[in-house]
């Protein structure tokens, strides 16, 4: 019920307005939630071509453009040229041409893209050093420009690692993905039916590949990819783009797995986890109103009927932040206590700019209403406590009739107390004067 109320509370629009807004507002800041979620494969929800890591485990959840099936990808998310890739080139470098004749990759069809969410417990991360890149990607970084990035799990039993995230750049820009992981990697793709593996040179291999439906200009891509063990430690990599150049692709992946295959199984021992501070408390109420940092901006009093359902204290890296939850049938209080950050202050707003928050002037669908360029401060501006009124809460209250569900006034915004406290929240079932009065209550 709970994750229900939250998607019906953001919901302004039809499903596909919805995926407009996305493709068309490339920058808009993701919504803060403390999830860790599983990216779904790297180059398509049908037409999804951005070469991702496997997770968007949150320094920020960020999400990515989703292009509708029958729109081209913005040019910022097209895949680099692969002509002239920065790896060994057959019939360029004779030693590696030499070595790819020992071996190819038995391409085999995916028939679907897998679906799960990871949660990591206790999951915090950390970027490799150059020794540390070295020790697991050997002799790669001589030829690739690389970034990875170490994904822990942090318990009882101390910090191990989950999984690692690397991007290999080319100096032509080709980008390949690779995931290394400690026993089984997490795979992007499902291989269905008969799957033959290849050899190569004496570690078995299997490959697959991904092709998405045709664009309206009749585009189709495809992603090729690759799992492998090498001792035990478990490999996978991805590349692709535009069906065009699947045969540049399937060279590169060949080599590319040719080269992490001769370079030997990764040093997994040489990486020094460092534990940040991490919390991720369920909390009652009582726990939750004592908060030394966030209770005391919790509401005081609730208005008649709203039942507590649970609260959460949550910190890593990037989010630090208290969660409560009140629930009233099908209506609801999702309230969150942070600290306000720098990407933030663009959402604040003066009551004289009512454009900036007045929904009254922003018809439903809004995605057709509002302006790209204040989208993101008329879905959640932030008020300054000591400014706000009553008829600023009553222009952020709307009302609408989704099937299945009960009517109810609704309302999303923010509310800056003191310089640096952020009080965000989504409701619905409580008039704008109940509202009003729970936010006079908090003192700063």
């Amino acid at each position: 019920m709970k994750a229900y109320n939250e998607y019906m509370n953001q919901i302004y629009v039809s499903d596909t307005l919805h995926q407009k807004i996305l493709s068309y507002a490339g920058n808009a800041k993701p919504v803060r939630r403390p999830v860790i979620s599983r990216r779904y494969a790297a180059a398509f929800a049908c037409l999804i071509v951005a070469m991702l890591g496997i997770f968007t485990i949150p320094r920020v959840i960020r999400r990515s453009t989703v292009p509708l099936p029958d729109q081209s990808l913005p040019h910022e998310m097209m895949p680099s040229p692969v002509n002239n890739v920065n790896l060994p080139q057959p019939g360029k470098d004779k030693d590696a041409a030499e070595k790819t004749k020992n071996y190819t990759l038995i391409f085999n069809g995916a028939s679907r893209q897998s679906s799960t969410d990871i949660a990591i417990p206790g999951h915090f991360w950390q970027e490799l050093t150059e020794d540390e890149l070295t020790a697991i990607l050997h002799s790669l970084p001589d030829t690739f420009s690389i970034t990875a990035t170490a994904n822990y799990r942090n318990d009882e039993n101390g910090a191990a690692l989950f999984n690692i995230d690397a991007h290999a750049v080319s100096t032509s820009g080709s980008k390949a993905y690779i995931q290394i992981a400690p026993g089984e990697v997490i795979l992007d793709y499902i291989l269905e039916g008969d799957v033959k593996t290849s050899n190569v040179l004496g570690t078995e291999v299997t490959a697959g590949y991904f092709e998405s439906r045709r664009n309206s200009k009749g585009i189709r891509n495809v992603i090729y990819f690759a799992s492998f063990k090498l001792s035990d430690v478990a490999y996978y990599v991805e590349l692709g783009g535009e069906e065009a150049e699947s045969e540049a692709f399937r060279e590169e992946i060949t080599e590319l797995v040719g080269l992490l295959v001769q370079g030997g199984a990764a040093d997994l021992v040489a990486l020094s986890p460092v534990v940040p501070e991490l919390r991720d408390d369920k909390l009652d109420l009582s726990a939750a109103r004592t908060d030394v940092d966030y209770g005391a901006y919790l509401p005081a009093a609730l208005p008649d009927g709203f039942v507590f359902e649970d609260a959460r204290r949550f910190i890593n890296q990037e989010q630090n932040e208290l969660t409560a939850y009140w629930r009233k049938g099908m209506g609801y209080i999702d309230w969150r206590v942070m600290t306000l950050e720098e990407d933030d202050k663009t959402r604040i707003t003066s009551l004289s700019d009512t454009q900036n928050y007045d929904l009254t002037l922003y018809p439903i669908p809004r995605a057709d209403s509002v302006p790209n360029e204040i989208r993101e401060i008329v879905d959640n501006p932030i008020f300054l406590s000591k400014e706000l009124t009553l008829e600023a809460v009553k222009a952020r209250t709307y009302e609408v009739s989704d099937s299945g569900d009960e009517p109810g006034p609704r309302m999303r915004f923010s509310v800056l107390y003191g310089e640096d406290i952020l009080v965000e929240f989504n409701v619905k079932g409580a008039s704008a004067e109940e509202m009003f009065e729970i936010l006079q209550q908090i003192r700063e």
